[in-house]
């Protein structure tokens, strides 16, 4: 069951995540969004992980990515 959490949190972060990343693509800072693509890939590195062995666990991936993208897109519209 921790596999399942695991996976739907690593990709809801994934893309929270990846919206800062984006964010400081779009401002022009490459220390910053190179800081956040080396987060973005290794929490996403660590879903995939998890999914290779149990495709089970893609269901909680795909749902911990929409939410993830849902939440990263109101953090940016509020400016966070």
């Amino acid at each position: 069951m921790i596999d399942y959490v695991i996976s739907f949190f690593a990709l809801f972060f994934t893309d929270i995540f990846y919206t800062f990343y984006l964010k400081a693509v779009e401002q022009n800072k490459p220390v910053v969004a190179g800081v956040w693509a080396v987060v973005v890939y290794s929490i996403a590195s660590l879903a995939i992980v998890n999914y290779i062995d149990n495709h089970w666990l893609l269901i909680p991936s795909c749902l911990g990515a929409f939410a993830g993208t849902y939440v990263g897109i109101k953090w940016k519209i509020k400016g966070l």
